[in-house]
């Protein structure tokens, strides 16, 4: 169980960015609350530290959480300036659902550090996007065992976020088709696209319903009923 807000915060980003090492061959570490000493001789404590080693450089990645109620001021983000400065070779990015005051977003524009906001859902998909390359099912990828429904950019391109639709109850979830043509009967706005999804991203997507709440459910093959299922299910059928 997470303690608080904060923490179930860090807990997603750091879940992302290990999934995401699955697909490098970097030498990758994630840390959630992770302590390293600056260049100062001062031992900072980072809400999730991401590194890999390239071309015999250590990189590093320093996330700053704030899950507050309110817009976060530009102090908290020169503190985060102030860490980075102090650790070789590190960049920053700020993580904010409720998002930021308008002088912060003007010192980190001008000093290169990356403010994130918004739901929690749609965090995953942009902290996923911004610093690395995401494994996303496109057009090529054929429906085995699934095919869903995918939210498209103006360009066309997956955003990395599922469509959910709601049952009679209210509820809503990411369908599951077994075919392609019935995954296109309940496409419902021009910005939705369908995508196919294999056993690799199949995977990925359970580990994501089990850490962010998404709840699935599968449509039976011809056929309006739809159930909803647990993640474990489907890992038990399915991969």
């Amino acid at each position: 169980m997470f303690k608080n807000k904060g923490d179930r915060l860090e807990s997603l980003i750091q879940y992302v960015y290990q999934e995401l090492s699955k697909f490098s061959n970097k030498d990758i570490k994630v840390e959630n609350k992770y302590d390293i000493v600056g260049k100062s001789g001062t031992t900072h404590n980072i809400d999730v530290y991401y590194q890999f080693e390239l071309n015999g450089i250590v990189h590093r990645v320093i996330f700053e959480c704030k899950n507050w109620k309110s817009k976060v001021s530009k102090d908290k983000v020169l503190i985060l300036k102030a860490i980075i400065d102090d650790i070789p070779n590190s960049v920053g990015i700020m993580v904010a659902p409720k998002g930021y005051q308008s002088g912060a977003k003007t010192f980190a524009e001008h000093h290169d550090i990356e403010l994130i906001s918004g739901s929690e859902q749609s965090l995953l998909a942009i902290v996923a996007q911004s610093k690395l390359k995401v494994v996303l099912p496109d057009e090529t990828v054929i429906g085995e065992p699934f095919y869903c429904l995918m939210e498209k950019a103006n360009d066309g391109k997956v955003t990395g976020t599922y469509i959910r639709n709601g049952d009679a109850s209210g509820e809503s979830f990411l369908i599951l088709c077994f075919s392609k043509r019935e995954a296109e009967e309940i496409e419902t706005n021009l910005s939705s696209v369908v995508r196919g999804i294999d056993k690799q991203h199949l995977s990925i997507l359970c580990d994501y319903s089990d850490n962010s709440g998404l709840k699935l459910a599968i449509k039976q093959f011809m056929s309006n009923e739809v159930l909803g299922v647990e993640s474990n299910l489907i890992k038990d059928f399915f991969l």
